[in-house]
């Protein structure tokens, strides 16, 4: 089982690197790399990392497909999963950030930093579920005492 607190002390961390100074030129270095033919995997991932770190999450989706086009090669694949992952998590998509971190752990059960981070979506998952249940509790609950009060006034 992973330890949440490691992950979300990871997370803290990235959170606060600004890589907007980075962007442009990994973003050229990725087109330069399609162009040349050389070291495409490698910049891509880069151009992918330095994207699902930025503040836009228009950047942080663009870095996700990316890193989803390379979470099959075999070179970046662990790395592009855990990633995607995180950037995942950041956007709130806690279900797609835990079938990535299970695609991860399929491949390397042993990945402490992906046990991490799943037991912290798990977390989350359990502590939005929870609510879920209390807000569909409480408006049952107002429904009935709706309804309950209609019935008695129709007598």
């Amino acid at each position: 089982m992973g330890d949440s607190r490691s992950a979300q002390e990871r997370l803290d961390a990235e959170n606060l690197m600004d890589l907007s100074s980075e962007l442009k030129g990994a973003r050229a270095a990725y087109f330069d790399a399609l162009d040349d033919g050389e070291q495409v995997e490698e910049k891509k991932f880069t151009y992918a990392w330095t994207l699902i770190h930025q503040k836009s999450k228009t950047d942080m989706r663009a870095g996700i497909k990316l890193l989803e086009e390379l979470s099959n090669s075999k070179g970046v694949q662990r790395d592009a999963l855990y990633y995607q992952a995180t950037a995942q998590y950041r956007l709130e998509q806690y279900m797609d950030s835990r079938k990535s971190l299970q695609l991860l752990l399929s491949i390397d059960p042993k990945n402490r930093q992906a046990l991490d981070m799943k037991a912290l979506v798990e977390s989350v998952l359990q502590r939005e579920g929870a609510i879920g249940l209390a807000v569909f509790s409480s408006a049952a609950i107002a429904v009935a005492a709706v309804a309950g009060a209609l019935l008695k006034a129709r007598r």
